[in-house]
């Protein structure tokens, strides 16, 4: 069994009294990271699914970093759209040779991590490169440990108007992953041994059940965004609280719960 914090979406910027969403993202990353030291029950690590950072710049990496490296747990990152994979493995993971994607796997409480980087060409929607699909593919034999995937961007849709549509002007995009469907593919053969498939991105904790396999999204941990199902255009929910989830892996399944803190005054 594996238990860790899913958290995701913490936009932290170069100046620390940036707002976004009528919420300042750094004071709220501070008061979780507090929280997250004080929890009362036992976790073994963290996994953040991306925007760690607002623009991708060193200035917010290193803001970024002097609260993270404040948790008493290890952190594992993946890269989100607003991010740049090179300068967060530098500043975030101490990469002396970073690359250009930030893919990578290991392994935890007998179970498979999966990192895919869902960054595509045209943002906000994702996108998997061909070696990424064989990437997952090497994890999909039939027999192995159980898996859990780890995107930033939905990995499928979610019946919600503005993330399931192409409503971005600029480009035609959406928010989901473009070539979804050879995602799920990879997948489908070792449906049984999935133990799901997270995500953020979104800007709220979401479960959804599709092929027998749980896809779930964490919360941001300053600011949500409303996704009832005629939502047409992302719209934010200041009166929803930040958040985070806690996730439990064993073989038989998984649990998620999700949490959420107070607000810093």
């Amino acid at each position: 069994m594996i238990r860790f914090i899913h958290l995701s979406d913490t936009h932290i910027a170069p100046d620390k009294s940036f707002s976004n969403y009528g919420h300042k993202p750094y004071p709220h990353l501070e008061r979780l990271v507090e929280q997250l030291n004080a929890l009362p029950y036992p976790y073994d690590f963290i996994l953040h699914s991306g925007d760690v950072v607002e623009d991708g710049s060193v200035a917010a990496y290193e803001n970024a970093r002097d609260l993270l490296k404040r948790l008493n747990k290890p952190i594992y990152y993946l890269n989100g759209n607003h991010d740049d994979a090179p300068t967060l493995q530098r500043v975030m993971m101490n990469a002396v040779k970073p690359t250009a994607r930030l893919d990578y796997a290991f392994t935890a409480g007998g179970i498979q991590f999966v990192a895919l980087d869902s960054k595509g060409p045209l943002d906000p929607m994702g996108y998997l490169y061909p070696d990424q699909i064989e990437f997952l593919k090497s994890f999909c034999e039939p027999e192995g440990y159980p898996l859990v995937v780890w995107v930033h961007h939905q990995p499928l849709k979610l019946g919600v108007h503005w993330l399931d549509e192409r409503i971005f002007p600029d480009n035609n995009t959406a928010m989901y992953i473009e070539n979804y469907a050879e995602f799920q593919a990879a997948l489908h053969p070792i449906r049984d041994r999935v133990r799901g498939v997270f995500f953020g991105h979104i800007h709220r904790s979401l479960q959804h059940m599709h092929d027998g396999i749980l896809y779930s999204s964490a919360p941001s941990t300053f600011g949500q965004l409303k996704s009832y199902p005629t939502t047409i255009d992302p719209v934010a929910a200041p009166e929803e609280a930040p958040g985070y989830c806690l996730v439990t892996v064993s073989e038989e399944g998984t649990q998620v719960q999700q949490y959420t803190f107070a607000r810093p005054l």
